[in-house]
């Protein structure tokens, strides 16, 4: 089983709640807050790609379906920006879940390399969420930060 928790808003509510899946093969468990709202599988055909039959999980599909879009998208920006960026990074580790640190080749200039990623996130990022990238490099202590949105 695996878990993942993030933060969303649902619209009915309008404040920041914690958001939990244990994710069991292709059900997930979801609970918002301490309340278990239900399981739900993936489903293309479904208007919001997911199926359930628990009436308060049904409720806020429309919001979490947006959410769970956002955090898939926001866990593939690391492989994008290494894709994008494959001669120039050498790795990345997530701080938290609105901080993500990269390392950059030694040999770059970090603020020339930090400056290009600036001028291209907007092109690769699918997601609304506020946060930080971390730029350095092995060995330097300097940082560079570049924000989204």
């Amino acid at each position: 089983m695996h878990t993942s928790t993030f933060t969303y808003i649902p619209t009915k509510v309008g404040l920041p709640m914690v958001v939990t899946i244990d994710q069991d093969d292709e059900v997930l468990n979801v609970t918002i807050g301490d309340k278990y709202l239900g399981s739900m599988v993936e489903d293309s055909t479904s208007p919001y790609g997911w199926q359930t039959t628990d009436p308060l999980l049904l409720e806020e599909l429309p919001d979490l379906s947006m959410a769970l879009k956002e955090e898939d998208a926001m866990g593939n920006l690391p492989y994008a920006l290494k894709k994008l960026f494959s001669d120039s990074l050498i790795g990345w580790a997530w701080i938290d879940d609105q901080n993500l640190k990269l390392i950059a080749h030694p040999d770059l200039d970090l603020q020339e390399f930090a400056d290009t990623i600036r001028d291209q996130i907007n092109e690769i990022v699918l997601f609304d969420k506020t946060m930080v990238i971390n730029l350095s490099q092995a060995g330097n202590s300097e940082v560079e930060e570049i924000y989204i949105n």
